[in-house]
């Protein structure tokens, strides 16, 4: 199987530090507008529906497309099918989107309102690092082939191309098509074929037998979001700028037991 091979460093130059960064959405929600397709917080969580610009829409109906049974027939006295979409209640964010270092340190977070989509992952990672000469060597995503798609369809996004790489994390490769080639070909995170030294190492097992391991964890962002789980029921009836404050605090307990955990084991991966 011929696959891209990985490209030694240019001749005098020495190799560097080889960085994995993992992201990864739950869903951790808030409620949000009712009025389509506005993010803005509640102006009033206990029973409002909308934001303080359209509060006015909580005198209309809240389904505004809705039609009798009656009338809701075409000319032939056909059932016609209508937007069944409504304004009853307030709508909610889709996911809490997180980036942690493979070791897992967390580094951002950010929010997809509609939904986990390759544009709006992509605005996390440009925002976390606008910097080429600070981005990681690789990126573990369970949609990275989709996001490397992403990026390639757009030319003003290629220049990640030049500096990272984009693999699915191993638990969730293992449900990608085998005949997805995009994926296969360049998103895999354990090649066991040697195009990929700095992914796959050879350890020594406590028998003292030596064998292929991976080097990074690539699942500590799955981790992280089964952490957060404790943590999901109160959030869910937070406002907006305290969900994002709460955000802040638990990622920082958490890069506060990482550490421990990593200075107690000694072990950074």
């Amino acid at each position: 199987e011929s696959l891209p091979k990985q490209q030694r460093p240019p001749p005098g130059v020495n190799k560097g530090y080889v960085r994995l960064a993992v992201t990864d959405g739950k869903t951790l929600k808030f409620r949000i507008c009712a009025k389509f397709p506005c993010n803005q917080p509640l102006e009033n969580y206990a029973t409002g529906r909308f934001c303080a610009d359209h509060r006015d829409w909580a005198d209309t109906c809240g389904k505004p497309n809705w039609l009798p049974a009656n009338v809701r027939r075409n000319e032939q006295n056909e059932p016609m099918e209508v937007n069944c979409s409504h304004r009853f209640r307030a709508r909610t964010s889709y996911c809490h989107q997180t980036i942690q270092w493979s070791c897992g340190i967390p580094i951002s977070w950010g929010i997809c309102y509609e939904s986990e989509s390759p544009t709006q992952v992509f605005e996390l990672l440009e925002f976390t690092w606008p910097d080429e000469n600070t981005r990681p060597g690789f990126i573990a995503y369970d949609n990275a082939c989709k996001m490397l798609a992403h990026i390639a369809k757009h030319p003003e996004k290629r220049n990640w191309l030049h500096t990272t790489r984009f693999i699915v994390d191993a638990w969730h490769y293992i449900n990608h098509r085998e005949t997805d080639v995009l994926c296969r070909t360049w998103c895999n995170p354990h090649p066991t074929n040697g195009s990929q030294p700095d992914l796959v190492i050879t350890a020594v097992g406590r028998d003292g037998v030596k064998h292929l391991s991976r080097a990074f964890n690539t699942e500590t962002a799955e981790q992280f979001n089964s952490w957060m789980d404790g943590y999901e029921a109160q959030m869910r009836q937070m406002a907006k700028q305290t969900f994002a404050f709460y955000c802040h605090c638990t990622l920082l307990l958490y890069k506060e037991e990482v550490e421990e955990r990593i200075t107690k084991d000694e072990k950074w991966m």
